[in-house]
């Protein structure tokens, strides 16, 4: 006995088709167009049922949900199947379509983007390189959107890899799909990696150089002017992940329990006001200091990249990433980080050395770099107690005021993140500076 799926023909046994509890062996079309129109029947006397769910008990309303689930990713795996079929028969051709147009027409059940996630499978079906992937969504193990985006990143390095090695990057992405301990973000990090280590630095840069022609700030404010809008557009990965490490830095996070405890106020802002304050601080910090300069470091990304690939160009030489890493999992092109390496100080901390003016009295009312290095030293964050600001983000604040004769000095200084700052102006708090930190006077 034989049975037809797929357009594979399987031999199954009698015995085992009958303990299937499938029905009796009929055409396999017959088969198909019968199961579905039971499938459509079925669900639509369980539509006109659930009109009235207020007369389901709490197991069934459970329990029809989980089965709608099922019944679902059967129902998509099977239209994978018919798809598969139709891009191997080309029956969009004949009518002079492109695939996806095609299933767009005969699926108006489903999202666009669930039928280019089809179109991509159904497509790369017809290699049997990528079998591992189209099995491992066909079982149920991987999801038609993860397929397909396994498939789309596989496309993007298959010009420049042997023949083996594509073949084993698509067992391995396929392995990392359908492990189910893997949720989307873990196959992303495995996507990024691949594309790291597979794709030519070259590659990396045209795409950087094509974006960076992109880049792009505009004002859209709202026509009578109450509301003022900047549109920006990156052109540059590590530009974007610049900007980006400042709105999830500390100083866009809420107050701490400890924090709230110890000033007895609640932290009212929003997410979305709490990174426009951390963008703030960091531009108003840019402008701040003596000459023009900033008297703190930049916003700092952690970026991870080899060696070799920092200090030469790398196009020709193969296994070599294009790129590097940063904390997030996120791709910067060598060449950028290459430049923001040119930007960057690699400094030995030595304090008071050679002659660095730690104390110079009220000659000069801004913090000086020497200064900086040992305020972060001995605060290490924002002194409100509670407050985990770290050194790098937080203001040189005069404890007794600048303008009130206050000397810039180590024993006059106490570093506080912008919102305690301003907090601490507010109410005119005082502290006693120590040699080991500072002890706020809170009231």
């Amino acid at each position: 006995m034989k049975k037809i799926w797929g357009g594979d023909v399987v031999r199954v046994g009698a015995s085992a088709w009958a303990a299937s509890g499938l029905p009796p062996v009929r055409p396999p079309g017959e088969v198909v167009a019968g199961s579905l129109s039971q499938t459509k029947r079925g669900a639509a006397l369980a539509e006109i049922a659930a009109h009235d769910t207020s007369r389901l008990q709490d197991s069934e309303v459970a329990g029809g949900l989980e089965s709608l689930a099922a019944a679902a990713g059967m129902l998509m795996r099977t239209r994978l199947r018919l798809a598969c079929e139709s891009a191997g028969r080309g029956l969009h051709t004949e009518s002079g379509f492109g695939l996806v147009d095609w299933l767009v027409a005969r699926s108006p059940d489903v999202d666009p983007s669930v039928v280019r996630d089809l179109s991509k499978l159904a497509t790369g079906s017809r290699e049997p390189v990528h079998a591992p992937v189209l099995d491992g969504v066909l079982s149920g193990s991987m999801s038609v959107a993860r397929g397909a985006c396994v498939l789309r990143s596989l496309q993007r390095i298959r010009a420049g890899v042997p023949t083996d090695l594509y073949a084993g990057a698509v067992e391995a992405l396929a392995a990392v799909g359908c492990d189910p301990a893997t949720d989307d973000a873990g196959v992303g990090r495995a996507v990024g990696e691949l594309l790291r280590r597979c794709l030519p630095e070259k590659v990396h840069d045209d795409a950087n150089k094509y974006r960076r022609a992109l880049r792009d700030v505009h004002e859209s404010n709202l026509a009578d002017g109450s509301v003022k809008r900047l549109i920006m557009t990156f052109g540059d990965d590590a530009d974007y992940e610049a900007v980006r490490a400042v709105l999830t830095s500390p100083l866009a996070a809420p107050a701490s329990r400890e924090e709230v405890d110890a000033t007895g106020e609640e932290d009212r802002r929003t997410p979305g006001q709490r990174r426009y304050d951390a963008l703030m601080t960091v531009i108003s910090r840019g402008v701040a200091g003596s000459r023009g300069q900033p008297t703190t470091p930049k916003a700092m990304l952690a970026v991870t990249v080899d060696l070799e690939v920092l200090s030469h160009k790398l196009s020709e030489k193969a296994g070599l990433p294009g790129c590097g890493e940063t904390m997030d999992g996120a791709s910067v092109a060598a060449d950028s980080i290459r430049r923001l390496a040119c930007e960057a100080d690699i400094i030995p901390m030595v304090l008071g050395g050679d002659g660095e003016i730690l104390d110079q009295g009220v000659r000069r009312r801004l913090v000086t770099p020497g200064q900086r290095v040992n305020l972060a030293r001995r605060d290490r964050c924002c002194t409100i107690p509670g407050c985990t600001v770290p050194a790098t983000w937080c203001e040189a604040h005069h404890v007794i005021w600048w303008s009130r004769g206050g000397r810039s000095d180590l024993s006059n200084y106490a570093l506080l993140c912008p919102r305690h700052h301003t907090w601490v102006h507010d109410r005119d708090l005082t502290a006693t500076v120590t040699g080991r930190g500072v002890i706020w006077h809170l009231r």
